[in-house]
């Protein structure tokens, strides 16, 4: 996600920061392709990203004398579209 943050950041400057004027080339325009590709980017690494979620299971008696029994279980899914 590092590098669609970065790409983001880079083509808001050009596109908003830069005031410079080079032949044949549109800072401007490069700028919003760099910010639409970072999104994507962005939007691509979170579909993707895997997701934890813990599971806990308690088995507790009566009895004072027999210890609880916890157990915790992580569980990592990963999104498949």
């Amino acid at each position: 996600m590092g590098a669609g943050l970065f790409l983001v950041v880079f083509g808001a400057l050009l596109t908003f920061a830069v005031k410079d004027e080079m032949p044949n080339v549109n800072l401007a325009v490069a700028g919003l392709i760099l910010m639409v590709a970072g999104a994507a980017v962005i939007a691509h690494a979170r579909a993707t990203a895997a997701k934890e979620r813990v599971v806990t299971t308690r088995e507790e008696s009566g009895d004072p004398a027999v210890p609880t029994h916890v157990v915790e279980e992580i569980v990592r899914e990963r999104r498949r579209d």
